[in-house]
């Protein structure tokens, strides 16, 4: 048996996190052991939320979430409409030979070209956690994958993406790797974060590659031409319109950022820009009956922006407006976060009071576990 002696944990941090907890032995249990000091042993508890990632949170159409949101919030339709109204026409269209192409790739890997296009060295923390789930020599070539992109060696964050971000002072110059050698790495990146983000490696197109002889320069080879054909439309429209929309935002810039309720429900935004944050969508669209498409603004991705500002639970990034960047269609949508709300609730909104009530309603449902590992006494 023992008694607690002391309990230290998180004060009044907003996530759940770790409680350090030091025990006693009953007095005499340990002195007829040889080999065991009077000191207290320590053991740590982890508590660890088990909501789902915020997007997949927002899939469900009658889930928590969902319904958190769509109360305080009822009043979308007119920023739907608005939306809807004001984009034009496709310009970049799936185009002959993508059927094999799979679409959450190709905005996966025009993720990382608008990173690049930014920043010479983007984060690559989750592409080293899925290589390192793919085993063998995945890693190495992830390392000699960015040599090839002239940028930095990645660094596996140990937290496995919560907490990890670039920060600098943009905006600055981003790369000058030839665009071809550039996309094929962009795709080879996409397909790495799939599986940091949970993809088995049996089910990724990584799985043709021998792990015990794979090189960056195979993942080079893993892009197909129509998939090259994809990343170099959506690089046009993402240099002639959303480059030039984000050149006057000066400022602090993050790409990859996560939030303090990032700890509660994993969530990392594209890219923030000087108090803005980008949404980079590569979407389709609906389809009319003449067989065209027009772009479409729907909850989950309203409710994924504003899901993001209320995680920034303590207004660490300052997000004042929300821009949705769509590059097929080269349209961007741009809203101040208070006008927003306004509209949204149909009344003046309390950002800050509003993010303490998500922070209770995060923790409420967290549904944690605990875990427990010995510490150095």
């Amino acid at each position: 048996m023992a008694d607690l002696l002391e309990a230290g944990g998180p004060g009044d941090r907003p996530e759940l996190s770790v409680l350090t907890v030091t025990f006693r032995t009953m007095t005499g249990m340990h002195s007829n052991r040889a080999g065991v000091s009077g000191a207290a042993p320590r053991i740590e508890l982890r508590l660890h939320s088990e909501w789902p990632a915020l997007t997949e949170a927002l899939k469900p159409a009658g889930s928590s979430l969902r319904v958190f949101l769509a109360e305080r919030f009822p009043h979308t339709k007119p920023v739907f409409q608005h939306y809807k109204d004001s984009v034009g026409p496709l310009v970049v269209p799936a185009g002959p030979g993508t059927a094999g192409v799979g679409t959450g790739t190709v905005g996966g890997a025009f993720d990382w070209l608008v990173d690049f296009l930014v920043h010479p060295a983007p984060d690559m923390h989750l592409p080293a956690v899925g290589a390192r789930r793919y085993g063998a020599r995945m890693p190495a070539a992830l390392v000699e994958l960015a040599a090839l992109l002239q940028t930095r060696e990645p660094v596996e964050d140990g937290r496995a993406g919560q907490g990890a971000v670039s920060e600098f002072d943009g905006p600055c110059s981003g790369t000058t790797v030839d665009p071809e050698l550039l996309a094929r790495g962009c795709w080879a990146l996409s397909l790495l974060t799939e599986l940091g983000r949970g993809v088995p490696p049996e089910r990724s197109p990584l799985a043709e590659l021998n792990p015990a002889i794979v090189t960056g320069r195979d993942l080079l080879g893993m892009a197909s031409d129509a998939a090259l054909d994809q990343l170099t439309a959506l690089r046009q429209q993402a240099e002639s319109v959303l480059l030039p929309a984000l050149a006057s935002r000066v400022g602090r810039w993050a790409i990859g950022p996560t939030f303090e309720g990032s700890a509660l429900m994993n969530a990392d935004a594209d890219l923030i820009a000087a108090a803005t944050l980008v949404e980079i969508k590569t979407l389709l669209g609906g389809k009319r009956k003449d067989g065209t498409r027009y772009a479409t603004l729907d909850g989950p991705t309203l409710f994924q922006m504003l899901g993001y500002v209320l995680l920034d639970f303590s207004d660490r990034f300052a997000i004042r407006e929300l821009m949705l960047f769509n590059a097929r269609y080269g349209h961007i949508a741009t809203w101040d976060v208070s006008q927003l709300l306004h509209t949204l609730a149909g009344h003046p909104v309390d950002l800050q009071a509003l993010r303490t009530e998500f922070a209770a309603f995060l923790r409420s449902g967290a549904k944690p576990s605990l875990r427990v590992r010995p510490m150095d006494r």
